[in-house]
């Protein structure tokens, strides 16, 4: 662990590895409680965490297993208290049925945060999944960095969006972001000073009639839909009109960036997404739009490609671009 979690201050730029960026993330952003079961590559957010738990006075558990500690999160939450759990991508298919219920009672008062870490190419797992389509079956706001920087930094905007729609939010990253090492700005550290305390006249329960509380949800992804819209985390760049127009999230950004700059691709513009669920539709149609052709380049599945064809159907026929990425073969699968 980085003892710049713990001596770092503000305006201080130093070296963290994704993971512990995030851990930086909950701290600035005053957590309360975190909980996790170990799972590379997830496991450094909760050691980061356990190690400067003393320092600042929350608290933090290594739980039996993923569910446990989402549902350890989720009544901290329920308490008014800022909570965190993270998991390797098969933590969330541990979790994924409370989750579908947790998203129609809500999280409450407190903040709660929910990281899952993909691992592209399977270094340490048993299989190679994407999360971002949970995120979205489980119909619950989705957010992924592309830097150490904007893994810090994201998590007290997850909090805070969190707290405004009481609604669990997922943060997306993968091994390569998790693990490797970049420069990050530190930020202050809040100390919320709140205690814990259930809410008996809040509704914890889904029934008697568990569509009304969907309808709500719905409500409340279409207020997050239109903020996302002018999402920050979402960002163009390149020429006015591009030629080609490159669709990424995470460290397909990196890549892509990269890539340009080889090629000397100067015409290329570069869409990066990190609001993942529930897409920003406005803003995918204003700039596919603009270019004759579309690349989709993302971990781990065609995620963005399918959602974005989707999305496509709404503008005219004249205006659809051609679409390239792994459903065409042109990046691999």
């Amino acid at each position: 662990m980085s003892e710049h979690l713990i001596k770092g201050r503000q305006g201080d730029i130093v070296l963290l590895l994704g993971n512990e960026a995030i851990a930086r993330g909950a701290i600035e952003a005053g957590v309360h409680f975190a909980a996790a079961y170990p799972g590379t590559p997830s496991s450094e957010i909760l050691e980061s965490l356990a190690a400067a738990s003393k320092h600042f006075g929350f608290h933090v558990e290594w739980s039996t297993n993923e569910m446990v500690a989402v549902e350890s999160a989720a009544a901290a939450a329920w308490a008014g208290l800022r909570a965190i759990t993270s998991m390797k991508q098969n933590g969330l298919n541990v979790v994924l049925d409370f989750l579908m219920c947790l998203n129609f009672t809500g999280s409450g008062k407190g903040g709660l945060v929910i990281v899952v870490a993909d691992d592209p190419y399977a270094h340490s797992s048993t299989n190679e999944q994407d999360g971002r389509p949970l995120g979205k079956c489980a119909e619950v706001p989705t957010l992924e960095p592309s830097t150490q920087q904007e893994a810090k930094d994201i998590v007290s905007y997850a909090f805070e969006l969190s707290e405004r729609f009481s609604l669990p939010v997922l943060i997306r990253e993968t091994t390569r972001l998790g693990h490797s090492r970049g420069d990050v700005e530190l930020g202050e550290i809040k100390r919320l000073q709140r205690r814990a305390v259930f809410d008996r006249e809040q509704v914890f329960h889904n029934l008697p009639r568990p569509h009304l509380k969907h309808e709500a949800l719905h409500k409340k992804l279409n207020e997050i839909r239109k903020e996302f819209v002018v999402s920050p985390w979402n960002r163009y760049e390149g020429p006015d009109v591009p030629s080609l127009l490159i669709i990424t999230s995470g460290n397909g950004w990196t890549y892509a960036q990269e890539a340009i700059k080889i090629l000397g691709a100067e015409k290329a513009g570069i869409l990066r997404l990190g609001t993942i669920f529930p897409l920003p539709a406005e803003l995918i149609k204003r700039y596919v739009r603009l270019a004759d052709e579309v690349l989709f380049v993302e971990e781990i599945d065609p995620y963005l490609e399918e959602s974005v064809r989707s999305i496509a159907t709404e503008i005219s026929p004249n205006e659809i671009p051609k679409f390239f990425g792994k459903l065409t073969g042109h990046i691999p699968a």
